[in-house]
């Protein structure tokens, strides 16, 4: 079972690991840098060998990054897009340096623009981004989103659209957020609503192509397209639906990392009740 939480990097990319080992986590999440500012970390050869050295030392199996919030790839103001281009660039040569397998990030535009457009752009981007950076091993997982403000993504197709449109398609994925589809519209809360979700993500972009699940449940309701996690059980998608996620056979071998709120040692208590969903 690959499961874990996002950790934290203070004090260096590799203290992740530590927490990471004291939680009983073989799967973890981070930043490389911090997710408010535009200016990536580059980190020095010395502190991506002690990375991958915490790393081989860990029980920790997976680890994957998490771009910044700033980033918007499908953005139609110019001066951003440059900064967001530039910013993902780097993210994803750090991640290559480091080793990791994935990175996570959201596709956004502009709230007020024709989401077809913000698709087309994002994928515009990223085939930029992509033709620049040459492939070592971390493909880029598109984040389902719970359709809040600019961000786009909250339906299948539309993720499906972005992979097709991209040159390169064999180095994206997906990253399923259980908090995002629900409120997206997905009633994942229900036996038949999570067979039908999966289902259909299934039809639209494929299983092969799911390859981390962030595990949050939601504060508002389903449908609601408002992005707001909570801790597992403890909202409105409910218990039972985390363990239809934990023992699905097909996706058994997909990482799975909490990102619920960072409070009261709760990362220890998600993960007991997420251990014990999932027949531990």
């Amino acid at each position: 079972m690959l499961l874990g939480a996002h950790m934290s990097t203070a004090g260096g990319l590799h203290t992740a690991f530590e927490r990471g080992d004291a939680l009983g986590c073989t799967a973890i999440q981070i930043f490389t840098s911090s997710p408010r500012q535009w200016k990536g970390r580059d980190p020095s050869e010395s502190e991506v060998e002690r990375f991958r050295t915490a790393w081989k030392r860990s029980a920790c199996e997976i680890c994957l990054a998490h771009d910044i919030y700033l980033t918007r790839l499908g953005t139609r103001d110019r001066t951003i897009l440059r900064r967001s281009r530039d910013a993902f660039r780097q993210e994803l040569a750090t991640c290559q340096r480091l080793g990791l397998p994935f990175l996570v990030m959201h596709p956004v535009g502009d709230a007020d623009q024709d989401e077809d457009a913000v698709l087309d752009r994002v994928a515009g981007s990223l085939n930029a981004i992509l033709s620049e950076v040459p492939d070592q091993g971390t493909k880029v997982l598109l984040e389902t989103t719970a359709g809040q403000g600019a961000n786009v993504g909250y339906r299948f197709e539309q993720l499906a659209r972005i992979i097709e449109t991209v040159d390169e398609a064999e180095r994206l994925g997906i990253c399923l957020d259980t908090c995002h589809v629900f409120a997206a519209g997905y009633d994942i809360s229900t036996r038949a609503g999570f067979r039908a979700a999966i289902a259909e993500l299934d039809g639209a972009v494929g299983l092969d192509r799911l390859h981390a699940i962030h595990l949050n449940d939601s504060r508002k309701p389903c449908g609601s397209r408002v992005d707001r996690h909570a801790h597992i059980g403890r909202g409105e998608i409910g218990e039972p639906a985390f363990g239809w996620v934990m023992r699905d056979p097909r996706l058994k071998k997909v990482p799975k990392v909490l990102e619920t709120p960072k409070e009261n040692d709760m990362d220890a208590v998600n993960l007991a009740l997420l251990r014990k969903l999932g027949g531990e």
